[in-house]
Formats: C-alpha cells, structure tokens, sequence
C-alpha cells in the first residue's frame, strides 16, 4: 500500500506471500502510481491479511523502500522521504 501525502492510499500489488510482493512492488510502481503522485508517496506498508476471508483486517508488517524515479533529464532523483 502507497500512503500518499497528505491523505490517501494506492494499492500496488497483492500477492500470496510476503516475498511475492517484494519482488513485485517495485514494477507495480511504473504502473499504478502516477507520475504527478509518484512525489507525494510518504511510505509503502507491507500489509497482510488477519483474520477470516469473510472477517478480518489489514494489518501492517513492515516498510519497503519507496522506488527512486526518473527525473525530466532522465537522471534517477531520491523519491519522497517518509
């Protein structure tokens, strides 16, 4: 989950286990979080479901590193700081 500055959330990717999304977020970046929002992403959460299907919640795990993006030169620049 992106959480975006000052208020909100983009899914990026889901996965069966934690080591799927890890190795998927990162190109789920490119895809889902537009470039005009890509400078107001604060954090990413690793999240996992607790519960049943039908009962249950989102719970945090974890950060992973918020992508680096390319700039308008084409030069990598530092995404946003959580």
């Amino acid at each position: 989950m992106a959480c975006l500055a000052p208020t909100g959330e983009r899914l990026l990717c889901v996965g069966e286990s934690s080591s799927q999304v890890r190795a998927q977020y990162a190109n789920a970046w490119t895809d889902v979080i537009r470039d005009e929002d890509r400078p107001t992403v604060r954090a990413i959460s690793l999240q996992k479901w607790a519960g049943l299907a039908w009962q249950g919640q989102w719970e945090h795990q974890t950060y992973l590193a918020v992508p680096t993006t390319r700039g308008k030169n084409g030069a990598e620049e530092p995404a946003a700081k959580a």
